[in-house]
Protein backbone atom coordinates (compact mmCIF):
# COMPACT_ATOMS: atom_id res chain seq x y z
CA UNK A 1 0.00 0.00 0.00
CA UNK A 2 1.62 3.47 -0.86
CA UNK A 3 1.43 5.47 2.12
CA UNK A 4 1.31 8.95 0.41
CA UNK A 5 -1.92 7.57 -1.25
CA UNK A 6 -3.51 6.13 1.63
CA UNK A 7 -7.09 7.02 2.94
CA UNK A 8 -8.81 6.39 5.87
CA UNK A 9 -12.65 4.96 5.55
CA UNK A 10 -14.77 5.27 8.22
CA UNK A 11 -17.49 2.57 7.74
CA UNK A 12 -21.48 1.56 9.76
CA UNK A 13 -21.84 -2.03 9.74
CA UNK A 14 -25.10 -3.39 10.64
CA UNK A 15 -25.50 -7.07 11.82
CA UNK A 16 -27.44 -10.32 13.73
CA UNK A 17 -24.58 -11.59 15.62
CA UNK A 18 -26.60 -15.07 16.39
CA UNK A 19 -24.12 -17.43 14.53
CA UNK A 20 -21.40 -15.19 15.06
CA UNK A 21 -18.41 -14.96 18.17
CA UNK A 22 -18.90 -11.52 18.29
CA UNK A 23 -17.09 -8.46 16.63
CA UNK A 24 -13.16 -9.33 17.11
CA UNK A 25 -11.76 -12.15 15.26
CA UNK A 26 -10.56 -15.25 17.08
CA UNK A 27 -8.64 -18.22 15.71
CA UNK A 28 -11.46 -21.20 15.90
CA UNK A 29 -14.32 -19.13 15.53
CA UNK A 30 -16.58 -17.22 12.85
CA UNK A 31 -16.37 -13.69 14.02
CA UNK A 32 -18.44 -10.65 12.36
CA UNK A 33 -14.70 -8.76 11.97
CA UNK A 34 -13.28 -11.24 9.62
CA UNK A 35 -16.08 -11.63 7.25
CA UNK A 36 -16.23 -7.92 6.41
CA UNK A 37 -12.58 -7.51 6.66
CA UNK A 38 -12.66 -10.61 4.12
CA UNK A 39 -15.90 -8.82 2.08
CA UNK A 40 -13.68 -5.39 1.46
CA UNK A 41 -10.83 -6.88 0.92
CA UNK A 42 -12.15 -8.34 -2.39
CA UNK A 43 -13.29 -5.23 -3.41
CA UNK A 44 -10.20 -3.78 -3.39
CA UNK A 45 -7.78 -6.22 -3.95
CA UNK A 46 -5.82 -6.00 -0.65
CA UNK A 47 -6.13 -6.79 2.91
CA UNK A 48 -8.03 -4.72 5.20
CA UNK A 49 -7.74 -4.54 8.81
CA UNK A 50 -10.22 -3.05 10.72
CA UNK A 51 -10.17 -1.18 13.87
CA UNK A 52 -13.82 -0.52 15.33
CA UNK A 53 -15.61 1.10 18.03
CA UNK A 54 -15.53 -1.73 20.57
CA UNK A 55 -15.95 -5.50 20.91
CA UNK A 56 -19.31 -6.99 20.54
CA UNK A 57 -19.96 -10.16 22.75
CA UNK A 58 -21.05 -13.43 21.41
CA UNK A 59 -24.86 -13.18 20.19
CA UNK A 60 -24.88 -9.98 20.68
CA UNK A 61 -26.60 -7.78 17.53
CA UNK A 62 -25.38 -4.01 15.87
CA UNK A 63 -27.51 -1.51 14.09
CA UNK A 64 -24.41 0.08 13.04
CA UNK A 65 -20.96 -0.42 14.77
CA UNK A 66 -18.61 1.94 13.43
CA UNK A 67 -15.31 0.71 11.99
CA UNK A 68 -12.05 2.55 10.23
CA UNK A 69 -9.22 0.53 7.54
CA UNK A 70 -6.67 2.30 5.53
CA UNK A 71 -7.03 2.22 1.34
CA UNK A 72 -4.91 3.05 -0.71
CA UNK A 73 -7.31 2.26 -4.13
CA UNK A 74 -9.77 5.09 -5.23
CA UNK A 75 -13.41 3.98 -5.08
CA UNK A 76 -16.52 5.91 -4.56
CA UNK A 77 -18.48 5.11 -1.78
CA UNK A 78 -21.34 3.57 -2.61
CA UNK A 79 -19.68 1.21 -5.21
CA UNK A 80 -17.56 0.14 -1.86
CA UNK A 81 -21.18 -0.47 -0.19
CA UNK A 82 -22.13 -2.49 -2.85
CA UNK A 83 -19.46 -4.04 -3.52
CA UNK A 84 -18.87 -5.51 0.02
CA UNK A 85 -22.40 -6.33 0.68
CA UNK A 86 -22.77 -8.81 -2.40
CA UNK A 87 -19.71 -10.69 -0.73
CA UNK A 88 -21.25 -10.56 2.92
CA UNK A 89 -24.21 -12.89 4.56
CA UNK A 90 -27.43 -11.98 4.98
CA UNK A 91 -26.92 -11.23 8.57
CA UNK A 92 -23.99 -8.74 7.79
CA UNK A 93 -24.00 -5.53 5.99
CA UNK A 94 -21.70 -2.44 5.27
CA UNK A 95 -24.61 0.23 5.74
CA UNK A 96 -22.57 3.64 5.42
CA UNK A 97 -19.28 4.34 4.17
CA UNK A 98 -17.41 7.50 3.82
CA UNK A 99 -13.41 9.10 3.52
CA UNK A 100 -12.49 10.83 6.59
CA UNK A 101 -9.60 12.35 8.22
CA UNK A 102 -6.58 9.83 8.41
CA UNK A 103 -6.31 10.75 12.12
CA UNK A 104 -9.64 9.54 12.96
CA UNK A 105 -9.67 6.06 15.16
CA UNK A 106 -12.80 4.77 15.17
CA UNK A 107 -11.97 3.24 18.97
CA UNK A 108 -10.40 5.99 20.68
CA UNK A 109 -12.26 8.53 19.32
CA UNK A 110 -15.75 7.67 20.30
CA UNK A 111 -17.39 9.42 22.34
CA UNK A 112 -21.14 7.81 23.52
CA UNK A 113 -22.20 4.28 22.94
CA UNK A 114 -26.01 3.46 23.04
CA UNK A 115 -26.93 -0.43 23.81
CA UNK A 116 -30.56 -1.39 23.75
CA UNK A 117 -31.55 -5.08 25.64
CA UNK A 118 -35.17 -5.78 24.49
CA UNK A 119 -37.41 -7.97 26.00
CA UNK A 120 -41.05 -9.35 25.54
CA UNK A 121 -43.78 -10.11 28.02
CA UNK A 122 -45.78 -13.08 26.90
CA UNK A 123 -46.90 -16.46 27.81
CA UNK A 124 -46.54 -17.71 24.43
CA UNK A 125 -43.24 -17.68 22.49
CA UNK A 126 -42.98 -15.46 19.49
CA UNK A 127 -40.31 -16.58 16.76
CA UNK A 128 -40.36 -13.65 15.11
CA UNK A 129 -39.36 -11.95 18.25
CA UNK A 130 -36.60 -14.40 19.69
CA UNK A 131 -33.90 -13.48 17.50
CA UNK A 132 -33.44 -9.90 19.17
CA UNK A 133 -35.75 -10.20 22.64
CA UNK A 134 -35.77 -12.09 25.69
CA UNK A 135 -39.38 -13.40 26.64
CA UNK A 136 -40.51 -13.25 30.25
CA UNK A 137 -43.62 -14.28 30.99
CA UNK A 138 -44.97 -11.64 34.10
CA UNK A 139 -45.02 -7.90 33.60
CA UNK A 140 -42.37 -6.12 35.89
CA UNK A 141 -42.74 -3.40 37.67
CA UNK A 142 -41.45 0.13 35.29
CA UNK A 143 -41.61 2.61 37.47
CA UNK A 144 -39.15 0.61 39.80
CA UNK A 145 -37.13 -0.16 37.06
CA UNK A 146 -37.06 3.82 35.90
CA UNK A 147 -35.91 4.69 39.96
CA UNK A 148 -33.61 2.11 40.13
CA UNK A 149 -31.92 3.05 36.33
CA UNK A 150 -31.32 7.09 37.59
CA UNK A 151 -28.95 5.50 40.51
CA UNK A 152 -26.74 4.60 37.23
CA UNK A 153 -26.65 8.04 35.82
CA UNK A 154 -22.57 9.39 36.88
CA UNK A 155 -19.55 8.74 36.68
CA UNK A 156 -19.16 5.36 39.27
CA UNK A 157 -16.94 2.51 40.32
CA UNK A 158 -19.19 0.00 37.89
CA UNK A 159 -17.05 -3.16 39.19
CA UNK A 160 -20.15 -4.79 40.41
CA UNK A 161 -21.72 -4.79 36.91
CA UNK A 162 -18.44 -6.56 35.29
CA UNK A 163 -18.19 -9.95 35.08
CA UNK A 164 -15.67 -12.31 35.26
CA UNK A 165 -13.13 -12.62 32.36
CA UNK A 166 -12.78 -9.11 31.53
CA UNK A 167 -9.28 -7.36 31.62
CA UNK A 168 -10.90 -3.82 32.42
CA UNK A 169 -8.08 -1.38 33.86
CA UNK A 170 -10.51 0.87 35.72
CA UNK A 171 -14.02 -0.37 36.45
CA UNK A 172 -14.53 3.52 36.70
CA UNK A 173 -17.43 4.40 33.46
CA UNK A 174 -19.82 7.25 33.03
CA UNK A 175 -23.21 6.30 31.97
CA UNK A 176 -24.89 9.13 30.43
CA UNK A 177 -28.61 8.11 30.44
CA UNK A 178 -30.45 4.74 31.48
CA UNK A 179 -34.58 4.40 30.92
CA UNK A 180 -36.78 1.79 30.32
CA UNK A 181 -39.78 2.25 27.94
CA UNK A 182 -42.57 -0.14 27.22
CA UNK A 183 -44.67 -0.11 24.59
CA UNK A 184 -47.29 -2.92 23.99
CA UNK A 185 -45.63 -5.86 25.38
CA UNK A 186 -42.47 -4.97 24.03
CA UNK A 187 -39.99 -3.42 26.80
CA UNK A 188 -36.93 -2.30 26.34
CA UNK A 189 -33.71 -1.01 28.12
CA UNK A 190 -31.70 2.00 26.92
CA UNK A 191 -27.97 2.49 28.28
CA UNK A 192 -25.96 5.22 26.82
CA UNK A 193 -21.98 5.41 28.44
CA UNK A 194 -18.68 6.89 27.23
CA UNK A 195 -17.32 3.26 27.87
CA UNK A 196 -18.64 -0.13 29.22
CA UNK A 197 -17.20 -3.91 30.69
CA UNK A 198 -17.68 -7.30 30.41
CA UNK A 199 -21.42 -8.13 30.02
CA UNK A 200 -21.84 -4.38 31.39
CA UNK A 201 -24.98 -4.35 30.09
CA UNK A 202 -26.72 -7.25 30.42
CA UNK A 203 -25.91 -7.29 34.20
CA UNK A 204 -27.31 -4.10 34.20
CA UNK A 205 -30.77 -5.14 32.42
CA UNK A 206 -30.46 -8.32 34.72
CA UNK A 207 -30.58 -5.72 37.57
CA UNK A 208 -33.47 -4.02 36.51
CA UNK A 209 -35.69 -6.81 35.36
CA UNK A 210 -34.58 -8.09 39.18
CA UNK A 211 -36.31 -4.73 40.51
CA UNK A 212 -39.05 -5.09 38.44
CA UNK A 213 -40.09 -8.29 39.78
CA UNK A 214 -39.40 -7.12 43.58
CA UNK A 215 -36.11 -9.09 43.86
CA UNK A 216 -34.09 -6.31 44.28
CA UNK A 217 -35.25 -2.67 46.31
CA UNK A 218 -35.35 0.31 43.96
CA UNK A 219 -33.58 2.62 46.85
CA UNK A 220 -30.85 -0.11 47.33
CA UNK A 221 -29.43 0.44 43.74
CA UNK A 222 -26.93 2.93 45.27
CA UNK A 223 -25.31 0.87 47.87
CA UNK A 224 -25.20 -1.99 45.92
CA UNK A 225 -23.02 0.08 43.56
CA UNK A 226 -20.71 1.71 46.77
CA UNK A 227 -20.08 -2.37 47.64
CA UNK A 228 -18.51 -3.20 44.36
CA UNK A 229 -19.74 -6.90 45.02
CA UNK A 230 -21.20 -8.73 41.55
CA UNK A 231 -23.37 -11.16 44.11
CA UNK A 232 -25.88 -8.16 44.54
CA UNK A 233 -26.94 -7.35 41.36
CA UNK A 234 -29.09 -9.69 39.25
CA UNK A 235 -28.15 -12.21 36.31
CA UNK A 236 -26.23 -11.71 33.21
CA UNK A 237 -29.26 -11.80 30.31
CA UNK A 238 -28.30 -13.90 27.77
CA UNK A 239 -26.57 -12.50 24.66
CA UNK A 240 -29.62 -12.32 22.21
CA UNK A 241 -31.19 -9.47 23.53
CA UNK A 242 -29.01 -6.41 23.69
CA UNK A 243 -28.24 -4.08 20.27
CA UNK A 244 -25.27 -1.92 19.82
CA UNK A 245 -27.48 1.45 18.59
CA UNK A 246 -25.42 3.74 18.34
CA UNK A 247 -21.45 5.57 18.73
CA UNK A 248 -21.44 9.03 18.71
CA UNK A 249 -17.97 11.11 17.97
Amino acid sequence: MDDLLTRRVKIGVQYIGTKYCGWQSQKNAVSVQELVEKALGGVLGHEVRLTASGRTDEGVHARRQVAHFDTDVEIKPFNLILGANVRLPDDIAVVDAEYTDNSFDARRDAKRKTYVYRMYVDSVRRPFLDVNHLQIYRQPDLSAMNKAAAALVGRHDFKCFCATGGNAKTFVREIFSCDVRQEGNIIEISVCGNAFLYNMVRIVAGTLLWVGRGKIKAEDLPQIIASKDRSRCGKTLPPHGLTLESVEY
